[in-house]
């Protein structure tokens, strides 16, 4: 009697654990499934990485005070007439480096040593390419005023180019005179230096001076 009733209830005991078992092993860790938060999230479902802009700022709709990435340098000024008073031009050269990535927009030639001014044309000044002479349109406004002659191109001018600018003028009474260039890429508020150049204009051979 004891062997006969003890195997069945042993038996369902081990099944109703087993049962229990299996229940809790499907069950729970669809719970764990659908309520936890991995600790490593998946990266391939991660977002993509946005491009990153390499020149920040260079552009006149996020920044107006650009810059060029390598800056301009006047490198010669020519003066075919340069006696006082006689009509010539100032024909200055400036390099814009291809790496200066921005384009120009304007010179402006600051005189900063002089006892005089130049009576300068602005209407007969023009620029160009001195490597091709391609012509490049400009417009020019001169403000005796402070002793400025602003330069702007129209279109701007992309870099890699030796840009030559003649001012036509009359020329100043005799003397030393000094000129300060600053360059502006396109969109910028800020102007950046570009060199100093220098000239002299001299007093003509008595026999000459009341010709002009």
């Amino acid at each position: 009697m004891f062997k006969s009733s003890f195997y069945p209830k042993a038996l369902k005991a081990l099944t109703g654990s087993l049962i229990l078992s299996i229940g809790s092993a499907v069950y729970l860790p669809t719970i764990a499934q659908t309520n936890a938060t991995p600790s490593h999230p998946n990266t391939s479902l991660a977002q993509a990485p946005q491009p990153v802009n390499e020149t920040p700022g260079l552009t006149p709709a996020t920044n107006p005070n650009i810059s060029f990435r390598r800056p301009l340098r006047v490198t010669n000024i020519r003066i075919p007439i340069d006696w006082q008073y006689r009509r010539t031009e100032y024909l200055f050269t400036v390099h814009f480096p291809a790496d200066a990535v921005e384009p120009l927009a304007k010179l402006v030639f600051e005189q900063i040593e002089g006892v005089d001014y130049p009576r300068y044309r602005p209407n007969d000044s023009y620029a160009f390419d001195a490597s091709s002479r391609q012509p490049f349109p400009i417009s020019t406004v001169d403000r005796e005023s402070d002793r400025t002659l602003t330069v702007e191109f129209d279109p701007p001018v992309a870099p890699g180019r030796q840009v030559t600018v003649a001012l036509k003028a009359r020329n100043p009474h005799e003397g030393l005179y000094q000129y300060r260039l600053t360059a502006f890429p396109a969109g910028a508020t800020e102007g950046q230096y570009a060199g100093i150049e220098r000239f002299n204009i001299d007093a003509p051979p008595r026999r000459d001076r009341f010709f002009f």
